[in-house]
């Protein structure tokens, strides 16, 4: 008998060993993509060491991808949770790290960018929120330490008191995929010394997360949503992804143009009912600026199936359509169309929903993407019966 529980203790020892290794493995120790690409030469395109790549003169440092959730307490039991991602910027940027924070009782989520200063051994960030007239507000400053080790974890300034919030044991973890596709086009062939532009560039950049379950609460999002994007375009072949450098001789003049596509998806709220994700997609395609576009899905916990606003408030009574476009009035003006249509994307908080319009949907370029945020006091003769919103108000 001892023997056979000697035997099984073993076999927990390495069970618990193997699960251990696989979650460290989230935690990417030496964060180098690999990139087959010929050592510098007189290309275009050429590598100066295992991680960074020279492309017409610009340089590219390759990163690894990740997001990271983090959650904590802060001032009388209030909860914050925090999601950062590493993936490239558009407008040809480099890698960025940046993120989206939540604390209790707020009807918004708050972005930040990250960076670092000379020779520190942290990221530094901030927080803020901004009224009508744009004036911004600081809510929490935050010191991100100890990237890509156990130790990791974000300071946060809030209300004056320091709190360090560590990474979830509870939330999602995720397993992320990358691919660059960037193409030089070499015009000078084509184009007199002085004209036009040297050389074009064309970069493609897909951004994944895969979503692996911490928690028993999680798993049915991790086994029926499985990835933060559902497009099957987007996710196909993800784990054999390379990214791919090249340059090609321009003779053309349809050549000698400037493109650029970016899709990626990131959590930015968790808690036991909802989860939402948010997608922004950046597309240029030659002319005075590119275009962007944010949307959210919203997905049930428990089932992992997707939400859609029908199916929680009754958006058809008339009541509703009246008391919506009047909220939109109120706070854009009258100088809106006559017919003012509902938002095509939303996300749920604990305080509210938030309606979120393109550029262009609503007022113009220079007013990016108006969010509407509506309490659920103000929803209330609207919301449907039995759903998941019943846990909020």
């Amino acid at each position: 008998m001892k023997k056979y529980l000697f035997v099984l203790l073993i076999l927990l020892f390495i069970s618990c060993q193997s699960k251990n290794e696989e979650k460290k493995e989230l935690i990417p120790k030496n964060p180098i993509t690999k990139v087959v690409i010929e050592e510098k030469n007189d290309s275009l395109i050429y590598k100066i060491k295992d991680n960074t790549i020279v492309i017409g003169g610009d340089t590219l440092k390759i990163e690894a991808p990740f997001i990271y959730s983090f959650d904590g307490t802060l001032d009388n039991n209030k909860k914050i949770q925090i999601h950062i991602s590493n993936r490239l910027t558009e407008e040809y940027g480099g890698y960025w790290k940046s993120g989206r924070l939540y604390i209790d009782g707020e009807d918004q989520i708050f972005g930040f960018g990250l960076v670092k200063n000379g020779k520190e051994d942290f990221y530094t960030g901030k927080a803020s929120s901004y009224d009508e007239n744009n004036n911004g507000k600081t809510i929490c400053k935050l010191k991100l330490y100890n990237l890509f080790t156990d130790e990791m974890f974000v300071e946060c300034i809030y209300n004056k008191k320091v709190y360090k919030i560590y990474p979830s044991k509870k939330f999602p973890s995720y397993k992320c995929f990358d691919k660059i596709d960037y193409t030089l086009f070499d015009t000078r062939e084509a184009y007199k010394k002085g004209q036009g532009r040297d050389y074009t560039p064309s970069r493609n950049y897909t951004f994944l997360g895969e979503i692996l379950s911490n928690d028993k609460s999680f798993e049915a999002l991790s086994s029926n949503l499985k990835y933060l994007s559902s497009d099957s375009l987007s996710i196909k072949n993800h784990d054999k992804w390379k990214h791919n450098f090249d340059s090609k001789k321009a003779v053309k003049d349809e050549d000698n143009y400037a493109s650029e596509s970016l899709f990626i998806s990131s959590p930015i709220f968790i808690d036991s009912n909802i989860y939402v994700v948010y997608h922004y997609w950046y597309n240029y395609m030659g002319g005075a600026h590119g275009l962007y576009r944010t949307s959210y899905d919203n997905y049930e916990v428990s089932t992992g199936r997707k939400i859609e606003i029908e199916q929680i408030l009754n958006t058809k009574n008339e009541n509703f359509i009246d008391f919506y476009e009047n909220k939109i009035r109120s706070e854009y003006g009258d100088g809106l169309s006559d017919k003012i249509e509902m938002a095509n994307t939303f996300y749920v908080l604990p305080t509210g929903i938030t309606f979120s319009y393109a550029p262009y949907e609503l007022v113009g370029f220079a007013g990016g993407e108006p969010e509407i945020f509506f309490s659920y006091e103000e929803l209330k003769p609207y919301i449907l019966k039995n759903t998941i919103l019943d846990n909020y108000n």
